[in-house]
């Protein structure tokens, strides 16, 4: 018989739900490609005329559609700054963009290889923007054009286009914040295995291996009889096929956007005895909570700016519908007084007609 106790634990573990899948935006913000591209943008976008007044929120919208005008001209404006070709326009884009991967990547070339190019508007949001954040880093293969047109032209000014680690933890795992003023962690890949060590020529797993060793050689069929094992079959065996993304295996995660998420994961160190996650939570609520409080409280003022007006468009819209039912009701009053008038001289017309007759 199964013990009421027992019994619990497997329905509490049965009842317990499975991991919820990320969201496409969290997928999107967890790209380091996608964080790259922003912060890229930041320092940088002015240079190549992409519109300075698009922050990361917006670029995350447009990342959202369907079908993005904003994401194409972004594109079109990289390549206009990477390619030697003058009169680049939308319609030509993808070609060229083309011709830029078959030069530059042709192991990443995403446009393909048949006569008409693959369409960036048809491209998955993640195809998007690994294909912007390429555009980006080709642009900086003339880092001098770059500099000429920003307003740093000092050194000791360019030295803030840097992003340095913001710090660790318990794990050495570092953290960024970037000029969104989100939180992202980075974590490296494991060390590869050290090499198995090979036992000493007079040990005992040494002779036991050698003895081995001639066993196997007597029944395992000559080399001509034996299937030839290709280079490349070995390496795929121990490489695996994980598809490279440019991020040396390491890993990239975004940990908190909000307010709400800051203070959440300040909570999670805050009694930690790991002298990095000590000084990871100062600063950050020394140099990073106040901003975001400051945006808050804007995002706050922003809203409620919104509301109000939202509320005087209503209240127009009420005025005028009131005005067109007073002006309706005040056409009604005078159309039935001019009704009205025009009886009384119908009936005082017949009165005097009445009196003459009877005269």
């Amino acid at each position: 018989m199964v013990s009421s106790s027992r019994k619990r634990g497997r329905q509490e573990m049965e009842a317990v739900e499975p991991p919820k899948e990320p969201s496409l935006l969290d997928r999107i913000r967890n790209m380091w490609e996608f964080a790259n591209l922003a912060q890229w943008i930041f320092i940088f976008g002015r240079a190549v005329k992409i519109d300075e007044n698009l922050d990361v929120e917006e670029l995350e919208m447009e990342c959202l559609k369907t079908h993005s005008t904003v994401l194409a001209e972004i594109g079109l404006a990289l390549l206009k700054f990477v390619s030697s070709h003058r009169g680049l326009t939308p319609e030509i884009f993808d070609e060229y963009t083309r011709r830029q991967y078959v030069a530059k990547a042709p192991d990443r070339n995403p446009f393909g290889i048949e006569e008409e190019p693959a369409k960036f508007d048809e491209f998955d949001v993640f195809t998007k923007i690994r294909v912007l954040q390429q555009l980006t880093q080709w642009t900086m293969g003339n880092p001098d054009r770059i500099r000429e047109r920003m307003e740093e032209q000092k050194d000791t000014e360019q030295t803030f286009w840097r992003i340095e680690p913001f710090g660790w933890d318990s794990d050495d795992r570092t953290y960024i914040v970037l000029d969104d003023n989100r939180l992202y962690r980075r974590t490296d890949p494991p060390p590869p295995p050290p090499p198995a060590a090979k036992p000493k020529k007079n040990s005992k797993k040494a002779k036991a291996a050698l003895r081995a060793s001639k066993r196997r050689k007597v029944s395992e069929p000559t080399e001509s009889e034996a299937e030839p094992i290709e280079e490349a079959d070995i390496t795929e065996h121990v490489t695996g096929d994980k598809e490279d993304d440019g991020f040396g295996g390491m890993t990239w995660e975004c940990l908190a956007v909000t307010l709400d998420q800051f203070n959440e994961f300040i909570a999670s160190i805050e009694r930690s005895r790991d002298p990095n996650e000590k000084v990871l939570r100062k600063r950050l609520i020394d140099d990073v909570l106040p901003l975001l409080e400051k945006q808050e409280e804007a995002r706050k003022r922003k809203q409620l700016q919104k509301e109000r007006e939202l509320l005087n468009l209503e209240k127009l819209a009420h005025a005028k519908r009131s005005g067109r039912i007073a002006s309706k009701m005040e056409q009604q009053k005078k159309e039935e007084e001019a009704r009205e008038a025009d009886r009384k001289k119908q009936a005082e017309l017949a009165m005097a007609k009445k009196e003459q007759e009877k005269g």
